[in-house]
């Protein structure tokens, strides 16, 4: 810890007493805002908690009560929130407000979630009974107690009115806790981790006390960020941090840090804690496994998991602030558009190929990284509106993955459900078939509702995951675009995405045996068609299949005017030869061969590719054209036929232990 630090630390830890008894000691606390003191709640002992111990120092109405400090700080306070004086430590904490103005330094409290190791305890004692005299001793954090207790080993003896002091971590610059007392009986103290503020949410006002309104923590944390975003010179805490960050912190810094927590405390709070939490897990790629005390609660609070990530704090944080923007900018316009520019700026100072592919895209995937996957990804709040930049982007996937019975392959299926969030390490089994039998391929769409329903709820935002149906090439002909969300509407003015699945989500096959590590053909054909022009490789039957796609260029895409009942050699040669992409007609008719609704498919089909740019924008530019078929567009009916055969082997199905079969 700098000299710098310890300064502020003195300059903002504050000892508290009674009116006209300027050496009595109650107990000490610090300035986390300006006006404002956090202590313990037992410091205090407020009326209306008789029975924890001692007599009342606070009337219940919140009666005034002394604060003194450094540079001959002597105001009058206000006892204005508590949670409840209990000795808990989720329950042993107060806020009070400053009545008088003063001038202050306020310490950085840390937004993250891990514990401290080497920390510092500050506060105020009473030597044998002479006047009050500032304290503090170096010790380390050695366990937890509960959701926010932080144990101190006994390399130091906490005295009497050092309870409600800050604890600092030493290796980081930052408040992680509140000093609450010695141990009774046993070696070490114990503090309250910085986490037991978001109690604060359901905080008891004392007497008419409203200046923090509803929700006392966002105000209280939001004000302490604009507070450390704004102080300047002597007073920057978060220059002093800078004086200690080591060479691997500068990646995402103090400076960083107080910057978009400010930037973040202009906005409006999240809708709900379960909003916060989706968007954090998809910005990871992964659930993060928290505990419900400790679950985040505001913007702030989300920018605290990211720091650990392994593609680096900074990459990770700019794709938060960038989601986090997006989530906001109805509501808030001018904030979001701010950290927007923001996360411009910032970006600059990333290596050329991460700023483009942050900048690139309307809003970042969850898996975005060295791997250079980047799956757009915004909030429900937003309307469903895909920017043009971005259509070619990965987004979430829905895999219903789809085996054949063995002893009754033509009439029974098991199931099992994937998920993706980023790239192929996301991929997830979400759910199974359970029933020994198998299900009927007819059965399907009634029987998979509920699970693509949770499956879609979990990974659904502006941008819908797209739904990939992965079974054998001789089975093709499903029509998995016409399924729908529910069997039964709830109104005559269906919800839009009651519609059938292929109007309002990406629908595309897979094919069931390419599981597991692709093969370099497979691979070099989807490079071809993925990075370069996609050209329409049309292919009449069965007779001109073998040579004309053995002899095609990386980037054809065979087009079929046959249903895959008339063309599943045809289908089967071409997964063979590692094409990844694979347009076909599941209604032509072909009772005296190819017709003109042939012809005009090979043209349509042929302008569809010339158009796409790369063969990754067909699964949005299909769903676009199904979209202009419900909506009676004449010039979309060539397509509502059309099946999009979309393998991508970046994201293959994964292989697994257990296979889907009868015993």
């Amino acid at each position: 810890m700098t000299a710098r630090l310890e300064a502020l630390l003195l300059r903002a830890t504050v000892r508290i007493g009674p009116e006209g008894a300027p050496d009595t000691l109650w107990g000490s606390g610090f300035f986390v805002a300006p006006g404002w003191v956090l202590t313990c709640a037992h410091v205090l002992r407020p009326a209306r908690e008789p029975d924890q111990g001692g007599p009342s120092r606070v009337p219940e109405e919140g009666g005034p009560l002394r604060i003194r400090g450094h540079d001959r700080l002597d105001a009058r306070g206000r006892l204005a929130y508590w949670l409840g004086g209990g000795t808990d430590p989720d329950q042993d904490l107060a806020l009070i407000r400053l009545i008088d103005p003063a001038d202050h330094a306020c310490v950085r409290l840390t937004d993250r979630y891990d514990a401290p190791l080497a920390v510092t305890a500050h506060g105020w004692r009473v030597p044998n009974g002479g006047a009050p005299q500032r304290w503090k001793g170096q010790t380390e954090c050695n366990g937890k107690d509960g959701a926010h207790g932080l144990t101190l080993a006994p390399l130091v003896e906490i005295p009497h009115g050092a309870s409600g002091g800050p604890l600092l971590d030493r290796e980081r610059g930052l408040v992680a806790g509140v000093v609450k007392a010695r141990r009774t009986g046993k070696d070490g103290g114990l503090a309250v981790a910085v986490t037991a503020l978001r109690g604060f949410r359901r905080a008891v006002p004392v007497g008419d006390e409203r200046s923090l309104g509803n929700d006392p923590y966002a105000e209280l944390i939001r004000a302490h960020d604009t507070w450390h975003q704004r102080a300047r010179g002597a007073l920057s805490w978060v220059r002093a941090q800078d004086d200690q960050c080591s060479a691997r912190e500068r990646r995402w810094g103090p400076r960083d840090s107080a910057d978009a927590c400010a930037l973040l405390a202009a906005l409006p709070p999240p809708d709900s804690s379960a909003e916060l939490q989706g968007l954090i897990e998809r910005v990871l790629g992964d659930e993060p496994l928290w505990e419900d005390d400790t679950a985040p609660q505001d913007w702030r609070d989300g920018q605290g998991w990211l720091y650990d990530h392994s593609e680096g704090p900074d990459i990770v944080s700019l794709h938060y602030l960038r989601v986090v923007a997006r989530a906001c900018a109805q509501r808030a316009p001018g904030a979001a558009a701010a950290l927007e520019r923001w996360v411009e700026r910032r970006a600059e100072q990333l290596p050329y190929h991460l700023r483009a592919l942050l900048m690139g895209v309307t809003a970042w995937a969850p898996g975005i990284g060295a791997r250079g996957e980047a799956d757009a990804c915004a909030v429900p709040s937003v309307a469903v509106v895909l920017d043009p930049r971005g259509a070619d982007e990965e987004g979430p996937v829905v895999a219903v993955e789809l085996e054949p019975d063995l002893f009754r392959p033509h009439d029974r299926f098991h199931w099992r459900i994937w998920t993706w969030t980023g790239g192929p390490d996301t991929a997830r089994a979400l759910d199974q078939d359970t029933d020994g039998e198998g299900v009927p391929l007819a059965d399907l769409p009634h029987l998979l509702n509920e699970p693509l329903s949770r499956a879609f709820g979990r990974l659904d935002t502006d941008r819908r995951a797209r739904l990939e149906l992965a079974l054998p090439v001789e089975h093709f002909g499903v029509d998995v675009h016409l399924w729908r969300p529910s069997p039964v509407v709830r109104s005559l003015r269906p919800h839009p995405a009651e519609r059938p699945f292929g109007v309002h989500r990406q629908v595309v096959l897979r094919c069931l045996k390419r599981r597991g590590e692709p093969l370099d053909v497979w691979r070099e054909r989807w490079h071809g068609v993925a990075e370069g022009e996609p050209k329409a490789l049309p292919v009449p039957s069965d007779a001109y299949a073998p040579r004309a796609l053995t002899d095609a260029p990386p980037g054809a895409v065979p087009v079929l005017c046959r249903p895959p009942a008339e063309s599943a050699a045809t289908l089967s040669h071409a997964i063979a030869e590692g094409y990844g992409v694979i347009l076909w007609s599941q209604r032509a008719e072909h009772a005296h061969g190819c017709g003109p609704d042939c012809l005009e498919l090979h043209d349509r089909a042929a302008e569809l590719l010339g158009s796409a740019g790369r063969a990754t924008t067909l699964p949005e530019r299909l769903r676009t054209l199904r979209e202009r078929v419900s909506q009676a567009d004449a010039d979309a009916d060539w397509a509502e036929h059309l099946a999009l055969f979309y393998d991508d082997p970046r994201r293959p199905i994964p292989l697994c232990d257990d296979l889907l079969e009868s015993p």
